[in-house]
């Protein structure tokens, strides 16, 4: 009996250090993020809404999603190209991009009630996030009330740091750097 309790163990053991990494709490929200990114991507019309003015772009999610998303303006080379509605797992989403020389940004609000939100591991300028890598893409979660966010790209991290620090925050009232 000791043995075969032994080998229960060592098997369990031997499971979890197979599991993939970032399979926590973040893995299916990460996951949905970069599918939704990829969507947009090969969509042969990706933007419901191509427009550089964010007071274009929030307005028109009106009676499209209920809730009210905050739609960053950009800024320090990243340019708002507009905005589409999608879905994020089960939910109707607000998706907005936004481009950083010929890379693509994909920002998604969406209501995080029911969901199992991750524990922060992260600063985006000064908003306490998740980060995750599925794919090759960079991931950033975040919530500000009852909407949650996620920022999907490609980019380089500096890059990637650089324009979640003045996104995230812009989602809380408050201009990023």
């Amino acid at each position: 009996p000791a043995l075969a309790a032994g080998l229960i163990v060592a098997g369990g053991a031997a499971l979890m250090a197979l599991r993939p990494p970032d399979a926590g709490a973040a893995g299916p929200l990460a996951t949905e993020a970069v599918n939704d990114h990829l969507r947009l991507l090969v969509s042969t019309h990706p933007l419901d809404v191509p427009s550089t003015e964010n007071h274009e772009v929030k307005p028109w999610f009106a009676g499209r999603v209920d809730f009210a998303p905050t739609v960053p303006a950009g800024g320090e080379g990243v340019e708002l190209l507009g905005g589409a509605l999608g879905y994020f797992l089960d939910r109707k989403a607000a998706v907005v991009s936004y481009g950083l020389r010929r890379h693509r940004l994909t920002l998604i609000a969406f209501p995080a009630g029911g969901l199992e939100w991750p524990a922060p591991d992260a600063d985006a300028g000064g908003v306490p996030a998740t980060a995750a890598e599925r794919r090759g893409y960079r991931v950033l979660l975040w919530r500000q009330g009852e909407l949650g966010y996620a920022l999907v790209s490609d980019v380089a991290a500096p890059d990637f740091r650089a324009a979640a620090a003045r996104l995230a925050p812009a989602t809380r009232g408050v201009a990023g750097p």
